[in-house]
This record gives C-alpha cells, sequence and structure tokens, in this order.
C-alpha cells in the first residue's frame, strides 16, 4: 500500500521533519511505500499554495493518508484529510500515547 504521510509544518519545520521520517521508516518497515510533503517537488521557489497544491497531488497517488497527531489543527492537514476522505483512501490516525494498543488505526 502506498500511504501518503500528513504532518503539520507551519513553524516546526526540524522537528516535522525528523518526525515524518520516522513514521516514514515504520511505515516501510510494515512493508509499505511512503511519501512525506518533505518528499514533493513544489517547482522552483514555492510559496504556501504551491507546496499545498502539489501534495494533493501527490496524496491522490496514494492508496492511504496517515494523519499525525495535531492534524486537525493545520489548515494544510485538514485539506489533505477531507480531499482524502472524498476520494475515498482509507485513513489512518496516529494514536494519542494514552489510547495504548496499536500504534496506529484506520477508519
Amino acid at each position: 500500500m502506498t500511504i501518503y504521510i500528513s504532518i503539520p509544518i507551519t513553524g516546526q519545520e526540524q522537528e516535522a521533519r525528523e518526525k515524518a521520517d520516522l513514521t516514514k521508516a515504520m511505515l516501510s518497515r510494515a512493508g509499505h511505500k511512503v511519501i512525506t510533503p518533505f518528499e514533493v517537488y513544489a517547482g522552483k521557489n514555492p510559496v504556501y499554495k504551491d507546496h499545498i497544491a502539489f501534495d494533493i497531488r501527490a496524496l491522490l497517488d496514494c492508496d492511504a493518508i496517515y494523519l499525525c497527531d495535531g492534524w486537525q489543527f493545520s489548515q494544510g492537514c485538514q485539506l489533505e484529510a477531507e480531499a482524502a476522505r472524498i476520494y475515498k483512501l482509507q485513513i489512518m490516525y496516529e494514536r494519542q500515547p494514552s489510547d495504548g494498543g496499536a500504534y496506529f488505526f484506520n477508519r
């Protein structure tokens, strides 16, 4: 399965990049092909809208979206989640530590 990682980035790029890399490694070890927003080329000198447009395009080539914690507070992640819902992609959520059990679950 090909999975797109949706992660809040604005104002925390370095932390988001590190978390995206760790999440990609975890999902890759489970046998998935994984795409992060940091791997999506958005053109020369892109602005925010360019990143979002190219990220949505990359997402639509995937089978699923993995929503990292805090996605609901990020407009970009909300847009990605809604696109995944509209196009009936599998939606995976990162669990909060208090949830226990598996690391993520599917809706």
